[in-house]
Parts: structure tokens; sequence; C-alpha cells
């Protein structure tokens, strides 16, 4: 590796394990909440939705989890006393999760913990260091989607590849 790229992959790895590291931080400082930093942006998207909540299954699909997955988690974070599962009325097949109070007071204490970090940042930076950051970070955004996107397309080859042989044999 050249120079620019071991500095940028250092910058990457430590800037992600900092951030999480810090998230832990501000989760531990909240007196007795014990939320793993996946639970914690589980309830965030669960606040998404405010007071009407959210279908489990549109849950799973926000967060890129499977259903089941995802169950588990709620179910855990339900026991916890962090959301509420009901019944939807219109098809009683559906869960619907919502945030409890000490759900609500998590997820603000989240929000304020990424509001503060983004103003922090924003106070170190000029005008164009803002403008160039924000420039870097959409390409940054950009090429991880792309991946992904790359990602899955082989995943679905391969799939689709074994199901072909399996069929030949």
């Amino acid at each position: 590796m050249d120079e620019f790229s071991q500095q940028l992959n250092q910058l990457l790895m430590s800037t992600y394990r900092d951030v999480g590291k810090l998230e832990e931080g501000m989760l531990h400082s909240v007196s007795g909440m014990d939320v793993s930093i996946g639970e914690l942006h589980l309830l965030e998207a669960i606040g998404e939705n405010r007071e009407r909540g959210v279908l489990l299954c549109e849950l799973a699909q926000r967060v890129e989890l499977t259903p089941p997955t995802v169950t588990v988690a709620v179910n855990k974070l339900a026991f916890k006393g962090y959301v509420q599962k009901t019944r939807s009325t219109q098809d009683k097949r559906s869960i619907i999760v919502t945030l409890t109070r000490l759900g609500k007071k998590i997820n603000a204490a989240h929000r304020y913990f990424h509001e503060q970090m983004v103003r922090s940042i924003e106070r170190l930076l000029s005008i164009d260091e803002r403008e160039g950051l924000l420039h870097g970070m959409r390409s940054l955004n950009a090429f991880f989607k792309d991946a992904l996107i790359d990602q899955e397309r082989k995943d679905a080859d391969e799939v689709s590849g074994n199901d072909a042989q399996e069929e030949r044999v």
C-alpha cells in the first residue's frame, strides 16, 4: 500500500472505532442503561415514527436485518422495558413496536450525543473545510453503497449459480 492508502485505511478504522467507543461511553454515562450499540440503533429506528410505532416487518427492512433477527432483538428490548409490542388492529398477525418512556429517554440521549458530536466537529472546521468534508463524506458514502450493491449482486449470482448446479445434478 502506498502512504496515502495506509493513512486513509488507518483513519477509516480509527474513526469507526472511536465513534463506537464514544457511543459506548455515552451509554454507560446514562445510569442504569444496559443497551448495546446495535440495540441503540434499533431503538433509534423505532423512535423515528414517534407515537405511531413501526410494524416489525417494516423495522426489519429499515435496519436491513431478517425479521427473525429483529424479533429476537425486539423481544430482548421489551424484556428490558425499552419497547412495547402490540398487535395491529388492522392485521392481527402484525406486531407494532413502540418505545416506552425509558426507551424514549435512551433514544433522546443518543440523539443528543450525535447532535453534540456534529456541533463539536463543526466548530473545528472553517466553512471551506466543512464543504470539503461534506464532499468527501458524500463520495465515501457513495463508494460504500456501490460496493454493497456489487457485493449483493455477487452473492445473488453465487446463489443462482448454486441453484443451477443443483438442477444439473
